[in-house]
């Protein structure tokens, strides 16, 4: 990681060890157009914003959002500037996308619940098996 007048400057190496990823998908997400690092020759060099999106990205990734969603919000990051639609749209997909998770932990915890259940069951009658056979 380097400085320059316009703040830091990070290579590819930088930010795929950073967010330990590879650099496979740092051009994958450069190719989808959600990252746009400045080149010099070959050299990628990502700037502090370039950073800044590829956290929510990742974010994004990490919350179920597909491509083409995390690629919207990222729309209205960049267009943060006033365009209140935008923001609007973001606002609702980022709650949808909460409630969504908060459904299927709830979805998660019914089941392990059950799971615990079925187990003390199977556990009970294992013991039981196994004192017939003493």
């Amino acid at each position: 990681m380097s400085a320059n007048a316009g703040g830091h400057v990070y290579t590819i190496g930088d930010l795929a060890d950073f967010f330990g990823i590879t650099h496979r998908a740092l051009r994958f997400y450069e190719d989808k157009g959600m990252l746009k690092p400045r080149r010099i020759g070959q050299k990628r060099l990502y700037s502090n914003r370039d950073r800044t999106k590829l956290r929510l990205i990742l974010n994004g990734k990490q919350i179920g959002m597909t491509i083409r969603e995390i690629q919207d919000f990222l729309e209205s990051y960049e267009l943060r500037d006033g365009n209140d639609v935008q923001m609007r749209k973001a606002l609702a997909k980022v709650r949808s996308q909460r409630l969504l998770l908060k459904q299927r932990r709830e979805s998660i915890e019914m089941s392990l619940l059950e799971l615990e259940r079925v187990e003390a069951i199977i556990a009970g009658m294992v013991e039981a098996g196994a004192s017939l056979d003493e």
